[in-house]
């Protein structure tokens, strides 16, 4: 079997896994942001605390990330991978958060694409390397 039908069937699974975990981010986001201003009567960015900000911010750039490794698989993986992990931690030093180390698993599970776009990258690294030994 050639490898490299195999490292593009990682690299089309993290695509599709991504892309359907950012539209459902955007989908949540957008519906919470409708419903906040009808339930605040304004901006319902303005009930937020600076502190969940930060977090929103760091989580939107990790799915940035994502969004740029499906050109650069590398640099998108380390972004989503890294802002998805710096998400997690300041949400265990967020006092408003309702559930903090058991939040684990939705962390993990939006870190799947980040991995195998890593893990990608990594293989098709690995390949290269050997083709130029080879010549």
């Amino acid at each position: 079997m050639n490898t490299r039908n195999s490292y593009n069937g990682l690299r089309w699974t993290a695509r599709v896994i991504g892309t359907l975990m950012v539209l459902f981010t955007l989908f949540m986001f957008i519906g919470e942001m409708l419903e906040g201003q009808k339930r605040h009567a304004g901006s319902a960015v303005a009930s937020f605390s600076p502190f969940l900000l930060v977090i929103f911010t760091v989580w939107g750039i990790a799915l940035a990330g994502l969004i740029m490794a499906i050109w650069k698989e590398g640099l998108g993986g380390i972004i989503s991978l890294s802002g998805f992990i710096l998400t997690f931690v300041l949400n265990l030093f967020n006092k408003e958060a309702s559930m903090r180390w058991s939040a684990i698993p939705v962390f993990l599970i939006f870190s799947i694409p980040s991995i195998l776009y890593l893990i990608y990258w990594k293989l098709k690294w690995d390949e290269a390397g050997k083709a130029d030994v080879k010549n």
